[in-house]
């Protein structure tokens, strides 16, 4: 009876495992698919077909995303569209209004170049020497002007929290 449910046993998983239509080398394809596939924000249009201020097309509100999250220990990068002639950032406390925060870019240390708009096409902040408190959300607003002088505009949410270490 033992060497009967042993066979009965051996039988069955050999017959499961005939039955599946995955080899070996589907399954390991499968789990490393996780690990290959790359999520980014970037457009994936050809560098031609990407659209610049002033092209027929373009749209303000997505030059930047809705909100982004940001560990109070990392650094915010955050980028303008090319062909641009002029780029301003201003962050500003949704809670305090008409306020502009002054921050400090990538580079720079507490006590030396403080700003209040940042003129350039790719905006960096290292979040513990910005003076930007965690738990907290600010929100960004890009304006570009296009070669002719149009103004365009776009707002976001930064939300900065804490590192929850266990």
């Amino acid at each position: 009876m033992k060497r009967f449910c042993v066979v009965a046993i051996f039988s069955f998983f050999l017959v499961a495992l005939c039955s599946c239509g995955n080899s070996v080398q589907d399954m390991v394809d499968q789990y490393n698919e996780g690990f290959t596939t790359a999520y980014t924000t970037v457009s994936n249009q050809e560098e031609d077909e990407v659209l610049e201020p002033g092209d027929e097309g373009f749209v303000p509100s997505k030059m930047l995303l809705e909100e982004y999250f940001v560990w109070e220990d990392s650094t915010l990068t955050l980028s303008a569209p090319s062909g641009c002639v002029t780029v301003n950032w201003v962050i500003t406390d949704p809670d305090d209004e008409d306020s502009v925060v002054e921050f400090y870019p990538f580079g720079y240390e507490n006590g030396v170049s403080k700003y209040k708009v940042w003129r350039g096409a790719l905006l960096q902040i290292y979040i513990p020497d910005s003076g930007l408190e965690s738990n907290k959300v600010y929100e960004v607003t890009l304006t570009v002007t296009d070669k002719e002088g149009s103004e365009y505009k776009d707002v976001a949410a930064i939300v900065v929290y804490k590192h929850l270490y266990y």
